[in-house]
């Protein structure tokens, strides 16, 4: 076994191999019940092939950026049909994303090699995004958090890829293409910001150009209209899977003040207690975000240049398992946003990095399994896998800021 270790290119191919059979299982294995391409993707694209201006004439919720990832697999319908090789609407976007995830797998693979990583510090952290999103079969290319993954992963990457202004360019519009897909890691880019200070002419000549290269043409297009995503957001109620949503149905079994709502196939909560938690999460979510970039900034700001691109790659992911403990929304493919990052995450030894990748893996498991009904006193199943896995993912914040302290310490 450890003769195979040590020959990489024959690690590399079993690696591919094991990846492509995945992929296998994946595509054919997709949603049974509900898929976001037909419900809601594929009406979008539609409704622009009509004529109607996205913001403009129509309330859109998403960035910019999706509106190309949406309208493409559209094109690519109308152009093949009524050929023997007719791709459909719903073919046509999965493949579309089964392009992405495996590029993101090969992105992976190449950062590790440029680390010369070896053995399972290599092996590791690709059989990690294999499983994990092989776990996620039934959504990971009937969604579109793949493509916010896999930008930040290119954005958070290219410095050790790429040199001088290739590197920033790379980097910052690998950052706005993700803003453009999500929003959610904007704050970041502060953090980023001042990390590049001490090349800052350089900094604000290329990276303008990267990020207009992304935001000039909605900007020109759409104007004030693309607030009307930020509105959307601010509508939604408290989602059941968030933490937030697991303490008030912990208290609810005892009151019976709540009930879960169905809004856009979003399951929500309402009643008394979510509406209090909703105003303490306006409060409390804000205040942590903010805290956590001026932490972020402070630590960037004093750091050794060394340090800088393991800083780039954990603030981004600390950032998100924050958000994802203390945000009042929280869905499944959520997931997906985690999973690449933790990957490409720079560890000092495979001890700690497997402890971060099983209970990584353990929190994915348990959100993306789907669990028979059963009671355990006044606690229903579904309440007891949120309570895991807000448990999973408050110990893997707490890891993530042990590993920190030590990497910031050496």
């Amino acid at each position: 076994m450890s003769h195979i270790f040590k020959n990489q290119k024959l690690v590399i191919v079993i690696l591919l191999l094991i990846f492509a059979l995945s992929r296998l299982i994946t595509w054919f294995f997709g949603p049974v019940y509900f898929t976001e391409i037909i419900y809601s993707y594929m009406p979008f694209a539609h409704l622009w092939a009509s004529g109607v201006v996205p913001y403009l004439e129509q309330w859109y919720e998403y960035p910019p950026a999706t509106i190309p990832l949406f309208y493409i697999p559209h094109l690519i319908d109308s152009l093949t049909h009524g050929t023997i090789l007719h791709l459909n609407y719903a073919v046509s976007y999965r493949l579309q994303m089964l392009i992405i995830d495996s590029s993101l797998f090969g992105l992976i693979m190449i950062v590790l090699k440029r680390r010369q990583a070896s053995g399972l510090l290599f092996i590791a952290p690709l059989v990690y995004y294999i499983l994990a999103t092989a776990k996620a079969h039934d959504f990971i290319y009937d969604t579109m958090d793949l493509s916010f993954a896999a930008a930040m992963t290119l954005g958070l990457t290219a410095p050790e890829l790429f040199k001088g202004s290739r590197a920033i360019f790379i980097s910052w519009f690998g950052f706005a293409l993700s803003v453009a897909l999500k929003l959610m890691n904007g704050p970041l880019g502060i953090v980023y910001a001042i990390q590049e200070r001490k090349k800052w002419k350089k900094f604000l000549i290329v990276g303008s150009v990267a990020v207009l290269a992304v935001w000039a043409v909605p900007l020109v297009i759409y104007r004030s209209s693309l607030s009307v995503m930020f509105v959307y957001h601010q509508i939604r109620g408290l989602q059941a899977d968030s933490t937030g949503a697991v303490i008030v149905r912990i208290i609810d079994k005892f009151t019976h003040s709540e009930k879960v709502i169905e809004v856009y196939k979003n399951y929500e909560m309402s009643g008394f207690l979510s509406t209090e938690m909703l105003k303490f999460l306006a409060v409390f979510f804000p205040i942590s975000i903010l805290l956590f970039v001026l932490y972020a900034s402070y630590i960037v700001f004093n750091a050794k240049q060394s340090k800088q691109q393991y800083l780039r790659i954990s603030f981004t992911i600390g950032y998100l398992l924050l958000m994802m403990l203390v945000g009042k929304v929280l869905s499944r493919p959520f997931m997906l946003w985690l999973i690449p990052l933790i990957a490409v995450l720079p560890f000092s030894s495979w001890k700690k990095q497997m402890k971060f990748l099983v209970i990584s893996l353990s929190a994915v498991s348990v959100q993306l399994t789907l669990i028979p009904h059963f009671e355990i006193w006044v606690f229903d199943s579904g309440l007891l896998v949120g309570i895991t896995r807000s448990i999973l993912f408050a110990t893997l914040f707490y890891w993530w800021w042990q590993e920190l302290r030590v990497q910031i310490s050496s």
